[in-house]
């Protein structure tokens, strides 16, 4: 009698289980709010019998929420999470408030404050601009390091070689303005190195622009991407230059705290 089924060992199926879980949490990292098990099976190419039974434990766990009937989305668990990580940016946000603040009053535009955790870029802090039609970043926000202003800001400012550990292959469209084809995605960043800030139109939002610069330490580290968020129809190409140098004057601030 010939059998070769090898037997898997109880730490080699918990650390399955764990890699699994972990890449259904990951899954909401792009943009996307909520999932079915249906589309978390096909995505992650999972028995659909697996997947209930992870969704389960993330559900009982508190790190995953019935969104609706069929729809599983973050929970309070993993917001919690959230909050602790940004609480361990405490320093940089209370030192870049005040300059935030400044921004928006000169501005009028919403003001953000972004960095890279866990490969994806969250912001950090974020101030409302005061039209009444504006583009809002809220606090604790995720987005991929590949669309965006401030991502591909602190994108560029890694050293090249980790870049494609940073991105998740196929890059996922947003929107028509989304760059998800990657020779083009690194001319874009060679440029935003170049020339020390990124401006994206509608590449995760339709409609929003946004201008952003790099924020340095002392150790010439960039540590975040600071940035002003406007409907497109207010930051035509002028008016991006002049945010611009708003930016850097305050990034420099912020440094020299």
């Amino acid at each position: 009698m010939h059998y070769h089924r090898v037997k898997m060992s109880r730490k080699t199926q918990s650390n399955s289980v764990v890699h699994r879980v972990i890449e259904i949490i990951l899954l909401f990292q792009d943009g996307q709010q909520a999932f079915t098990v249906d589309e978390i099976s096909r995505t992650l190419d999972l028995p659909k019998s697996t997947t209930y039974r992870l969704v389960r434990i993330l559900q009982e766990s508190g790190l995953l929420a019935k969104a609706d009937t069929s729809h599983y989305q973050l929970g309070a668990a993993f917001m919690r999470l959230s909050r602790a990580a940004l609480n361990s940016n405490r320093d940089i946000r209370l030192m870049a408030l005040p300059a935030m603040q400044r921004i928006a009053e000169s501005v009028l535009e919403s003001v953000s404050l972004m960095r890279i955790i866990n490969k994806q870029v969250v912001c950090i802090e974020s101030v409302e601009g005061q039209h009444a039609l504006r583009v809002s970043i809220e606090q604790g926000r995720i987005q991929p390091l590949y669309a965006g202003a401030s991502s591909r800001v602190l994108l560029a400012h890694l050293p090249e070689s980790e870049w494609p550990e940073y991105l998740q292959f196929p890059l996922k469209r947003f929107t028509s303005n989304t760059i998800i084809d990657y020779d083009t995605l690194k001319d874009d960043l060679h440029a935003v190195r170049r020339d020390g800030y990124a401006v994206s139109d509608g590449e995760i939002d339709v409609g929003a622009r946004a201008v952003a610069v790099p924020l340095y330490n002392n150790r010439d580290e960039v540590v975040a991407a600071l940035s002003i968020e406007a409907p497109a129809m207010r930051m035509p190409s002028d008016v991006v230059a002049r945010y611009v140098a708003i930016l850097r004057e305050e990034a420099q601030n912020i440094r020299n705290k």
